[in-house]
């Protein structure tokens, strides 16, 4: 009998090369997945992203699914080499300690089937789906879902991501036989909140505690959306009346639930929805004081909620999830994406396509730029421009692109040049790409005009780059904020051989020197009055 217990294993060599970049990690490696799968695999595998299955979750065993079981492809279908490189798709998106939390999990389906025989209980009865296309400038998601697992992951714009429903169960949670006796599953999500528990005031308890009795199941179930009637408004001890101890306290059970996704991931959805608000959190709870007794909590914001409960089979079954009121499948994220059209919003024409570099022009060391997983990466053997072609020149315009560098790196982005054979662009202006490379010049300077010498972004990470011009002034940006603003002197004239003078031109990027790798994607121009 074949036993999928997940592992640790290493990415491919390109998710290498971004290791801290959980979206390319991603795509890779589910292109790697479903271009593994024969078509008949593939066929249960892989839907459309408007798929109403997309938002068909659940965490009953699959015999309990209806009308027609779970969807997707199981690990038991799959072959060894498909099993690894579904594993790694798994690991792209999971922390090492969701990883081990996901196998114990799986375990627990191990132990029981070797103890009842049922074929529900079959642990590679896990399923893998896919929806739409994996991509780094598109929007996609996909799926990882059994019994006590479903882990739905969606991507806007190939960077933006939701984790939510993020499901997680355990029963036994604690195992009290066999060779694995005394094993607890999903624990600490039961320790950290009994610790805060029992760090409030009889007062505090008093707002806390809703009911003395618990209820049997979570209150948002299995629904795709979670029922605000249930929870609004608020109930329970409101973050106002705690003091920063508990605060601290309370922020470290919503890290369990989190910290099971990667750090990046976690920061980049706190930095748009706080998971702990500072003014509107509210902490709930149900049942006994006890472990031994059934108990039921949950911490909501105006945006997340986080939910347990402890009450089945003599308080040893365990059911724990992380909802998103209004953005579970990233349904906040798309509704905000699709009001901007996908390629033509508001103004803004994208100038890469994510596949190719039509439209765009080298000249010298002209392999120096490439595309890869819908980036354009400029690794130069040498110095290199890449010229984008237009009849119409750019003269007042809002440029905006996401940009990583790897360490060590040097580029730039030219606006107002000119295509020119070799050598550095003699007309126009750079805006610098450098966070470690040794000029002391750093990203967002206009370059030997006005220079910021404290780098803004770090490397191995994506960061925004943004460049206005209108009239006389020039204003950069890197993520949202202002490095440089600057006005063009009514005397100013040229400096030397290079022609740094407001007028109009296109764009460039530059591959500096051997050594540096620097990409970019989403690559987009709006043209102002």
């Amino acid at each position: 009998m074949k036993r999928f217990i997940p592992i640790l294993l290493c990415l491919s060599l390109w998710g290498q090369i971004f290791a801290h970049d959980p979206a390319t990690e991603m795509t890779t490696a589910a292109h790697n997945f479903l271009n593994s799968l024969e078509e008949g695999k593939k066929k249960k595998t892989h839907f459309p992203f408007s798929d109403k299955e997309r938002e068909n979750w659940h965490f009953f065993p699959g015999s309990f699914v209806k009308p027609n079981g779970r969807m997707g492809l199981s690990v038991k279908e799959m072959s060894s080499p498909q099993r690894t490189l579904a594993q790694t798709l798994l690991s792209s998106a999971l922390s090492h300690r969701g990883q081990i939390e996901a196998s114990t999990v799986i375990l627990l389906e191990q132990i029981l089937y070797e103890k009842e025989g049922r074929e529900m209980r079959n642990p590679d009865l896990y399923h893998y789906s896919v929806f739409g296309q994996p991509d780094q400038a598109g929007s996609w998601g996909w799926r990882f879902e059994g019994h006590h697992l479903s882990l739905n992951f969606s991507l806007v714009n190939g960077r933006i991501f939701s984790v939510t429903p993020s499901f997680w169960g355990a029963s036994p949670a604690k195992v009290t036989e066999g060779k694995h006796a005394g094993m607890r599953v999903l624990a600490e999500e039961e320790t950290t909140a009994f610790k805060f528990l029992k760090s409030l005031s009889p007062p505090q308890k008093k707002m806390a505690i809703l009911s003395d009795k618990a209820p049997r199941e979570i209150y948002s179930g299995q629904d795709n959306s979670v029922d605000w009637s249930t929870f609004v408004p608020a109930q329970g001890l409101p973050i106002t009346k705690m003091n920063p101890r508990q605060k601290g306290w309370l922020q470290e059970v919503i890290a369990v639930y989190s910290a099971k996704h990667r750090p990046q991931v976690v920061k980049q959805i706190n930095q748009n929805k706080p998971l702990l608000h500072p003014t509107e959190t509210f902490f709930a709870w149900a049942g006994g004081l006890t472990p031994e007794t059934g108990h039921y909590y949950r911490i909501q914001t105006p945006d997340f909620l986080f939910e347990y409960a402890n009450t089945q089979n003599n308080v040893n079954h365990v059911h724990a999830v992380w909802r998103d009121f209004k953005g579970d499948f990233g349904r906040d994220l798309l509704a905000e994406h699709y009001t901007q059209d996908h390629s033509k919003q508001n103004g803004w024409v994208r100038l890469f396509d994510g596949k190719t570099l039509k439209g765009w022009k080298p000249n010298e060391n002209e392999d120096s730029f490439s595309v890869k997983n819908g980036c354009i990466v400029a690794n130069a053997p040498g110095r290199c421009h890449l010229f984008y072609q237009t009849k119409k020149p750019f003269k007042n315009f809002e440029f905006k692109a996401e940009v990583m560098t790897l360490p060590h790196s040097n580029a730039g982005v030219y606006f107002h040049t000119r295509f020119q054979e070799d050598g550095w662009p003699k007309v126009g202006f750079e805006c610098q790409v450098n966070n470690t490379y040794h000029d002391p010049k750093k990203t967002a300077s206009i370059y030997g005009v006005q220079d910021c010498l404290e780098a803004p972004a770090r490397d191995d990470e994506w960061f925004s780059l943004y460049i206005k011009v209108d009239g006389k002034q020039v204003i950069t940006k890197v993520n949202d904020r202002v490095i440089s603003d600057w006005t063009q002197p009514e005397d100013w004239k040229k400096s030397g051989n290079f022609e740094r003078v407001l007028g109009e031109g296109t764009f460039a990027l530059q591959g500096h020197d051997p050594g540096s790798t620097v990409l970019f994607r989403n690559l987009m121009v709006k043209r102002l009055p």
